[in-house]
């Protein structure tokens, strides 16, 4: 009986995906220390920060692409790795640079710090406008937590 338990409980364990570290290597990869496991995602991308939900399971990376578009160089990417789900990526490209990313209490939302605003929907990855109704110097919009000093890191503060 105790056999079965344990069994059931490491399967929900195993998909419960929880970063417990994150590795900054060189400029363009990341190493996620995750169920007694480490992982290397590798980007086409020079990281300029990088932020991890309290929950642990989704990270979203920014930086300049490594091969620059001359039609628009400042150019952004924003990059979604889902943990929980086989570290699925989601890539978007913004064309103005980013400066911090905040997760929205309570929604599967993601605030994009430009000098627009965008929100990152987490479930699908879609970019949507920031309306006037949303106050982004209003700390209490995002989630608060005690978070791993490795979960958060900007090149450019």
């Amino acid at each position: 009986m105790n056999l079965i338990i344990s069994t059931i409980a490491g399967f929900f364990i195993s998909f419960n995906a929880y970063a417990s570290g994150v590795t900054l290597n060189g400029t363009d990869s990341i190493t996620v220390d995750i169920n007694n496991h480490t992982k290397t995602l590798k980007f086409d991308t020079v990281i300029n920060g990088y932020s991890v939900k309290c929950s642990g399971d989704k990270i979203i990376l920014w930086g300049k692409p490594k091969i620059i578009n001359e039609g628009n160089p400042q150019d952004t990417n924003v990059i979604l790795v889902d943990l929980d789900h086989r570290y699925k990526k989601i890539e978007k490209s913004v064309s103005e640079g980013v400066f911090s990313i905040d997760f929205i209490k309570g929604k599967d939302l993601a605030y994009i710090g430009t000098n627009q605003g965008l929100f990152l929907n987490l479930a699908n990855g879609n970019l949507k406008p920031v309306g006037s109704e949303f106050d982004p110097t209003d700390d209490n919009n995002f989630e608060t937590c005690k978070k791993n000093s490795s979960w958060e890191f900007n090149r450019y503060p």
